[in-house]
C-alpha cells in the first residue's frame, strides 16, 4: 500500500545474537547437567548476568554494536543482561539506510500491517554474530482460544442474539446453572475434575511461586477480581509489569490475556500472578521475563505454525528457552487450536498440510494440548447451585476436536521439522520420527462441551453472568497452558524450588510405576482436520492428522493429569538422563533430483556429519535416519567416515511440496543435529500403481508354510480394481494371495494382500513325515473306500479341517483296494516320494494387474523362498 513515512517511530526494534557452536556445546551439557542428581551443577540455576558471562555476547563486542547503532542515529533503549540482544528505537527513514531494505504499509486478510520488503543487512562484523532484527513490522502471533457463544435459558446466545437454529439440539457445556441447567467449568469443577482438592486442603496452593504471563495488551484488573471473588478465591490482586510502549487495550487479545491471568491464578490460587506487558507478547513480554528472570514459570497462550518461523528465529528463540532453563525458568506455551495443521488459522478446512506450533515445539519448552469431556450415560454433574462447582468426579476424556463448529478447533499436534527428538522423550507410543513431538501434556480445552468460566467485558456482575444472564464461555489450548502453570506452581511449593525445563520429569514419571496415577492416558478421539483434495498433504481429500492412544501420542501427548498425584510424585523420580555427548554436530543434506521430481524417480540422498564445535577433531559416529515429512523411511542407516546415503523411491510419495530429513541421532561424543532438504514431486500424468511385499525373502522349514503383507500403492489418481496372483517356478511348493482383488480410489490409495507359501508339493493333501507308497492301481479301480473318498473330495470345501479326515479314509480305500483287489501285485513298486518340499532356493512370481478408465497397468514382483 505505498513506503511508510520515513520519520514514523519505530520503538521496539532489537538486534539478537547467536551463540557459537563452542558456546551452545557448553549450554548443552549445562542443562544435561542441571537436570541428573549425580551432577556437581544439579539445579544450580544462572542469574541472567551469569547466563551472559557463559554464553551470551561479550561485552566488547556488545559495545561495538551499540556504538554501530548509535552511528547510525538509533538510540540504544537496553542491553540485556543475558548478553542476547541489544535493543533500540528510531525512525523509518534510519532503519531503511541502516539495513538496506523498504518498509511499507500492505494488507493482510484484511489487516493492515507495516513491514519490511525484503530481508534486511547488515555489516559484515555485526552479521557475523546476529541472528535476526526485529521490530521492522509489526505482525504477531496469535491467540489461543476458542470462545464460545452458548445458548441461554431465553434462547439468545452469549453475544445476546436469537439462537441460529431455535428449537434445535444444543450440546451445552457441562458449573451448573441454576437458571438454565446448563454446565460450565469453575475452577472448583476443575479441582474435582484433575483432583487438586486434596492438594489444596493441604496447604499446597502455589504460595510463594510466581508465575509470568506473557500479554500484549492492557488488562482491567476490575474483571481479574471479579472472577476471583465470584470462584471464592481471595481477593489477591496481580500485579502488572509494563515493557517498552503501553500496548493499550487490543481488543483481539483482551480475552486472552483476562483468561491467562484468571485461569493461572484459579488452579494456583495462592501464587503471585505477573502479567507481563508490551506491544508484542514473545519479542516484548517473553523476551523480558527471561532477560530479567522475572519468574520460575512462565505462561504464553500464543503462537504461530513452526513452518511460518524462519529457521534464524527458530534458532535463536530456541536459544532464549534453553537460556530460561538455565535459570530454573520453566515456560509452557500453547500447542494451538487448528489440530495438526496449525498452519491454517480459523478456517473450516485445512490447505497447507501438517504443522507444529511454534514456541511450543521448542525442546525447552512444555507443549499444552487439548481434550474434551465424554460424559456418555454417566453422572458427573451434581445438582444446581449455579455459583462454585457441581462437578463430582474425574470425567472420561477424548482428543479435542470440535472443527464441526465451523472454524478448525482441535488440539495442536505434530512433528518439528526443525528439532530432533530430545534425549527425554521416550516412552510407549512416542514416534520413531528422529523429531521433536507435541503436545507434552493436555487438559481440557473444548469451548461447547465443556467450556471454561471467565469475567470479562461486563460479565460476573451477577455472579458469573452479565446483566442479561449469559455466561463468557472459553476453550482452546490457551486456557490449559496457564492452568498447567498454576498446577506446576502446586509442584514447586511441594518441593521448594524450580524445576527448570519440565519435560525431563514429566517423561521420567510417565515411564515410572507412578505414571498411572500421575496421568489419565487419553486413547479416542483425533485431531485430525478436513482438508480440501489436492492441496499440501491432502491428495485425495479427507482429513489428516493424529488419532490418541494407548500412552504418548501426537493428539493429547502423555494425557491429562491427577494434580494431587502430580505434586506428590515429582520428586519420586530421577529426571530422564542425556545419553550422548554435548559437542556440537552439524547434518548437511543434498540430493538430485529434488525439484519437478516425476512420481517413480529416485532420488539420490547424501547425509554428512561433522563436528560443529571448534576444535573437536572426532568424527561423528552413530546412525543417520532418513524421513520424508517426518516419516522414517526404511532403517537407520550407519556412518561412514562421517557419511550415510540412501536412494530415495519416490513411487509412494505423493505428488507435491515434502520436507526430506536427515537425523543424526548423536553418539558419545556429540549431540545429534538434523539436516533437511525441500523436494517436489510432481504427477507423472498416468495413473499407476506398484506392488510392493513387505519383505523379498522367506525361509520355511520343509513342510511349513510363511506368510507376508503385499502392498498395492496408487499412483496419480489410480481407481480402479488390482487382481493378484502368485505364480511358482517349481510345482514342488505352493503359494497363494488372499484376498485376490485390491480396490483402488482418489480417497483410497493403498490396499493390501496377503501372499502365503507353503513349503509341500503341488497337490500334495498335508504334509506326512513318512514316505508314502503310490500303488499303480487306479482309484476308479480300488474299490468303495477310494471311490467314496474321491466323491468327499469334488463336493467337500478345502479347508485345512477336513484333510485329517481325508486321509483316513484315502487310507482306508487303500487298504480296501490291496486287500481285495484281483490279480494280486500289479508290479514292481514305484520309488518312495515325500509331500514335503525339498531343500532349495524358490522363486514366487506376484503379478498385479489392473485397469484405470482406458489405463491398463501389469506389474509385477518376486518373493524369494529358502527351504533349509
Amino acid at each position: 500500500m505505498g513506503a511508510v513515512a520515513a520519520g514514523m517511530q519505530l520503538t521496539e526494534l532489537s538486534l539478537r545474537f547467536s551463540m557459537t557452536a563452542t558456546q551452545q556445546a557448553g549450554l548443552t551439557q549445562l542443562l544435561a547437567d542441571q537436570q541428573n542428581p549425580a551432577s556437581a551443577r544439579y539445579h544450580q540455576w544462572l542469574t541472567p548476568e551469569q547466563f551472559g558471562a557463559q554464553f551470551g555476547l561479550a561485552a566488547a563486542d556488545l559495545q561495538k554494536v551499540s556504538s554501530w547503532l548509535t552511528a547510525q542515529g538509533f538510540t540504544v533503549t537496553q542491553v540485556a543482561r543475558g548478553g542476547t540482544f541489544i535493543q533500540f528505537s528510531g525512525t523509518a527513514g534510519q532503519a531503511a539506510n541502516a539495513f538496506h531494505t523498504q518498509l511499507h504499509r500492505v494488507t493482510l486478510g484484511g489487516e493492515s500491517h507495516v513491514t519490511n520488503l525484503t530481508e534486511p543487512a547488515l555489516p559484515a562484523a555485526i552479521a557475523v554474530v546476529t541472528n535476526s532484527i526485529t521490530g521492522l513490522h509489526d505482525f504477531k502471533l496469535k491467540p489461543h482460544h476458542r470462545e464460545w457463544a452458548m445458548p441461554d435459558e431465553a434462547g439468545r446466545d452469549e453475544a445476546g442474539m436469537p439462537d441460529a437454529a431455535p428449537g434445535a439440539p444444543v450440546t451445552s457445556p457441562l458449573y451448573t446453572s441454576a437458571a438454565s441447567g446448563n454446565h460450565f467449568v469453575a475452577p472448583g469443577d476443575f479441582y474435582t475434575i484433575y483432583d487438586e482438592n486434596a492438594a489444596l486442603t493441604g496447604g499446597i496452593d502455589g504460595a510463594g511461586v510466581t508465575i509470568a504471563v506473557a500479554g500484549q495488551t492492557d488488562i482491567p484488573l476490575a474483571q481479574v477480581a471479579a472472577f476471583r471473588a465470584t470462584a471464592g478465591l481471595s481477593a489477591t490482586a496481580p500485579t502488572v509489569q509494563l515493557y517498552g510502549t503501553d500496548p493499550g487495550t487490543v481488543s483481539l487479545d483482551l480475552l486472552e490475556a483476562l483468561l491467562d491471568v484468571e485461569w493461572s491464578g484459579a488452579t494456583a490460587p495462592g501464587a503471585t500472578i505477573l502479567y507481563v506487558n508490551s506491544k508484542n507478547v514473545i519479542d516484548g513480554s517473553l523476551t523480558q521475563a527471561i532477560d530479567n528472570n522475572l519468574a520460575p514459570i512462565v505462561s504464553l497462550s500464543y503462537g504461530l505454525c513452526e513452518s511460518a518461523v524462519s529457521a534464524a528465529n527458530l534458532d535463536y528463540y530456541n536459544g532464549l528457552m534453553q537460556m530460561a532453563n538455565a535459570q530454573g525458568q520453566t515456560v509452557i506455551a500453547a500447542s494451538g487450536d487448528s489440530g495438526a495443521t496449525d498452519c491454517d488459522y480459523q478456517v473450516a478446512t485445512a490447505t497447507q498440510g501438517l504443522s507444529a506450533d511454534f514456541p511450543a515445539v521448542l525442546p525447552s519448552v512444555t507443549g499444552v494440548g487439548g481434550t474434551m469431556f465424554v460424559e456418555g450415560s454417566g453422572t458427573y454433574w451434581g445438582p444446581n447451585n449455579g455459583t462454585v462447582a457441581t462437578a463430582l468426579t474425574y470425567i472420561p476424556e477424548m482428543a479435542w476436536n470440535e472443527d464441526s463448529n465451523g472454524s478448525l478447533s482441535s488440539g495442536g499436534g505434530g512433528s518439528s521439522t526443525f528439532f530432533l527428538k530430545p534425549y527425554w522423550q521416550v516412552g510407549a507410543g512416542v514416534p520413531a520420527d528422529s523429531a521433536r513431538d507435541v503436545p507434552d501434556i493436555s487438559l481440557n480445552a473444548a469451548s461447547s462441551h465443556d467450556g471454561y468460566l471467565v469475567c470479562s467485558s461486563g460479565y460476573c456482575v451477577d455472579g458469573w453472568k452479565n446483566t442479561a444472564g449469559l455466561h463468557d464461555v472459553v476453550g482452546g489450548t490457551s486456557v490449559g497452558t496457564p492452568a498447567f502453570a498454576g498446577i506446576l506452581a502446586l509442584v514447586e511449593q511441594k518441593i521448594g524450588g524450580r524445576v527448570g525445563n519440565a519435560n525431563p520429569t514429566l517423561y521420567a514419571l510417565a515411564n515410572s510405576t507412578y505414571g498411572l496415577s500421575v496421568f489419565h492416558d487419553v486413547t479416542t478421539g483425533t485431531n485430525a482436520s478436513p482438508c480440501n483434495a489436492g492441496t499440501v498433504g491432502c491428495p485425495a481429500g479427507g482429513t489428516i492428522g493424529y488419532g490418541a492412544d494407548v500412552g504418548y501420542d501426537r493428539a493429547t501427548g502423555l494425557g491429562t493429569l491427577d494434580v494431587f498425584n502430580l505434586v506428590n510424585s515429582w520428586a519420586l523420580v530421577t529426571p530422564l538422563l542425556s545419553t550422548t555427548g554435548a559437542a556440537v554436530s552439524a547434518t548437511t543434506l543434498t540430493g538430485a533430483p529434488t525439484a519437478n521430481v516425476v512420481q517413480g524417480t529416485n532420488i539420490n540422498l547424501t547425509a554428512a556429519v561433522a563436528a560443529g564445535t571448534a576444535g573437536v577433531t572426532a568424527v561423528p559416529t552413530g546412525a543417520v535416519q532418513f524421513l520424508v515429512d517426518s516419516v522414517a523411511v526404511g532403517p537407520a542407516v550407519a556412518l561412514a567416515g562421517g557419511g550415510a546415503g540412501l536412494v530415495l523411491d519416490t513411487k509412494t510419495v505423493a505428488p507435491g511440496a515434502h520436507t526430506v530429513s536427515a537425523a543424526y541421532t548423536g553418539d558419545a561424543t556429540f549431540v545429534g543435529s538434523i539436516g533437511t532438504l525441500a523436494v517436489t514431486v510432481v504427477s507423472s500424468g498416468v495413473p499407476d500403481f506398484t506392488v510392493v511385499p513387505a519383505v523379498t525373502s522367506l525361509t520355511v522349514s520343509a513342510g511349513g508354510s510363511a506368510s507376508t503383507v503385499v502392498t498395492v500403492n496408487g499412483l496419480n489418481s489410480f481407481a480402479g480394481t488390482v487382481t493378484v496372483t502368485a505364480t511358482t517356478s517349481s510345482a514342488n511348493f505352493t503359494a497363494s494371495v488372499s484376498p485376490a482383488t485390491v480396490t483402488l480410489s482418489n480417497t483410497k490409495t493403498v490396499g493390501t494382500t496377503t501372499l502365503t507359501v507353503g513349503a509341500v508339493r503341488a497337490g500334495a493333501v498335508g504334509a506326512p513325515s513318512a514316505a508314502v507308497r503310490p500303488l499303480r492301481t487306479p482309484w476308479y479301480g480300488a474299490g468303495s473306500g477310494v471311490a467314496v473318498a474321491g466323491l468327499l473330495m469334488l463336493v467337500l470345501p478345502r479347508r485345512r479341517k477336513f484333510v485329517g479326515a481325508l486321509v483316513a479314509v484315502l487310507s482306508v480305500g487303500m487298504l480296501a483296494a490291496v486287500g481285495c483287489g484281483s490279480g494280486g501285485s500289479a508290479g514292481n513298486p514305484a520309488p518312495l516320494q515325500s509331500a514335503n518340499s525339498p531343500s532349495g532356493t524358490y522363486t514366487v512370481t506376484i503379478t498385479a494387474v489392473g485397469t484405470s478408465g482406458a489405463t491398463a497397468v501389469t506389474h509385477t514382483a518376486t518373493v524369494t523362498v529358502i527351504v533349509p
